[in-house]
């Protein structure tokens, strides 16, 4: 009966592991800014890239009371903080989950070139009959098997 008090652990972002790269070479000191929303509440962190340009941010998981009658929605934002410039390098949203396994995949191995063009990607859903999810990112991935499909950012 009072189960809608009951706060559930939801994970908002796996882990992210990435480089950022300008003009082919790596950037040391970047901030990479990690903007999560579940409806109206915000978790934001943020990492700085190493000599090599490497990032990593880790699984952020919180607890929240989550309702099955309602539709919520989720957002996902990698921003690069650089030379006075932020430069949006991923961005998805649906509602109420982004645990996706493709998203996984690809925030695993990530490669961001800050003058690569936006491209839009369609992924897989949770389950085979749910339509892609399209997200946004000037990123390469290791696992780009997994994308069904790519396109400029119009």
């Amino acid at each position: 009966m009072f189960s809608w008090f009951k706060k559930t652990d939801l994970e908002l972002s796996p882990e992210v592991n990435g480089i950022i790269t300008l003009h082919g070479k790596p950037i040391a000191g970047a901030k990479i800014l990690r903007r999560l929303t579940y409806s109206d509440k915000e978790f934001n962190d943020s990492a700085i890239t190493d000599e090599q340009g490497h990032f990593q941010l880790p699984v952020k998981k919180v607890k929240l009371r989550v309702s099955s009658m309602f539709d919520t929605a989720v957002t996902q934002n990698l921003v690069v903080e650089y030379a006075n410039k932020q430069t949006e390098i991923w961005t998805a949203g649906t509602t109420n989950t982004l645990n996706y396994d493709s998203i996984h995949k690809l925030l695993s191995d990530m490669t961001c070139e800050l003058t690569s063009p936006d491209m839009r990607l369609e992924i897989p859903s949770l389950t085979p009959k749910s339509p892609p999810l399209g997200v946004g990112s000037i990123c390469t991935f290791k696992h780009d098997e997994i994308i069904l499909e790519k396109e400029l950012w119009k």
